[in-house]
């Protein structure tokens, strides 16, 4: 076995994000590149985390575009930016 040290408490302090998240609205949780493809973590009512891609309809919306942490949604014809939460 191997003994690992302890986390510095200020190590931890500053790995850790602590956001408000909506219950009633998606939001970003992180955005995935590859080769010719992208796609975005989205955590959706009731808690509910989905991989999407560009033409995946969530909800009445639809996944317009998928960029460096920020996922565009078109909900009836109105744009709407998701960015990633801060802390």
């Amino acid at each position: 076995m191997t003994d690992h040290p302890a986390i510095p408490a200020a190590a931890l302090a500053a790995a850790t994000t602590r956001a408000r998240l909506s219950r009633h609205s998606p939001t970003l949780l992180g955005t995935l590149h590859g080769p010719g493809t992208a796609r975005a973590l989205l955590r959706l009512d009731g808690g509910r985390v989905r991989t999407v891609e560009t033409g995946t309809r969530v909800g009445q919306a639809t996944v317009a575009a998928i960029g460096e942490g920020v996922v565009i949604l078109n909900d009836r014809g109105r744009a709407l930016r998701l960015e990633m939460p801060e802390g």
